[in-house]
């Protein structure tokens, strides 16, 4: 019994370094601005920070891409062709808790205007790049907060408990998900009824770049549909949206 003891003592693996390491959160970012010059910078700097960046021209854009696509955090100039950023702030709040950091013009009633229209920040201009990153990393503190609201969903004959990778079928039946499945559940779950593109879902779930895990994507949605659609063949909850990604369909 010892020399078992000693044996087992002697193979255990010690956990190098990189167990510990924080994985790195895939972000993605909408920056919104008539400034194609500024809107190129601004591009490049979150780029090799290691984020998906997304631009938006106009105000009617910058809405029509909070409502449809998937984005953490929302970098908008404070008066787009017209259009103040408090009134995109007062548009996009009822329908998104993305982080908000409006740039632009001196502190003062424009800064007052976008905090209580609920932006999250707000920089004045001229900014140096480092401080817009500051802030878009405190932003993240707040919207990456697991939701305790999305980790058990309740559907019509079947319930979904994240926390304990478990999918509860009729008749009580319990079906597990592995680790990757539930990671691209929460996903789609945490965004229902908004597009998820297929990189966003791999760079999220893969943490890496999306070339080589397209593929993995697909499989693991498969998975998913067998383990949670009446019929997997015509889901109704993890719907596919063509040459585009998936949506999950919720109903309220």
């Amino acid at each position: 019994m010892k020399e078992s003891h000693a044996k087992a003592q002697r193979t255990q693996r010690v956990p190098s370094a990189a167990s510990f390491a924080p994985q790195r959160l895939c972000v993605s970012i909408l920056v919104a601005s008539g400034n194609a010059p500024l809107r190129a910078e601004l591009r490049a700097a979150l780029e090799l920070e290691g984020h998906d960046v997304t631009e938006a021209l106009t105000s009617t854009e910058t809405l029509q891409k909070v409502g449809t696509e998937s984005h953490d955090v929302l970098l908008v100039d404070s008066v787009m062709n017209g259009i103040a950023a408090h009134e995109l702030c007062r548009a996009i709040r009822p329908k998104s808790k993305i982080g908000v950091v409006v740039w632009g013009g001196a502190a003062g009633s424009t800064a007052i205007d976008s905090l209580n229209a609920g932006a999250d920040d707000f920089i004045a201009s001229p900014f140096v790049l480092a401080e817009l990153k500051a802030r878009v990393r405190a932003i993240l503190r707040r919207v990456a907060r697991p939701n305790e609201k999305n980790q058990q969903i309740t559907l019509q004959d079947r319930a979904i408990d994240l926390r304990s990778h478990r999918i509860k079928g009729p008749g009580d039946r319990e079906i597990r998900l592995t680790p990757k499945e539930c990671q691209v559940l929460q996903h789609l779950v945490s965004n229902a009824n908004r597009l998820m593109t297929r990189q966003s879902l791999a760079q999220s779930v893969w943490q890496r770049d999306a070339g080589g895990e397209m593929e993995y994507v697909r499989i693991v949605i498969q998975q998913l549909r067998r383990k949670l659609e009446p019929d997997p063949d015509n889901p109704q909850y993890i719907r596919t949206e063509r040459a585009a990604g998936y949506r999950f369909h919720l109903t309220n």
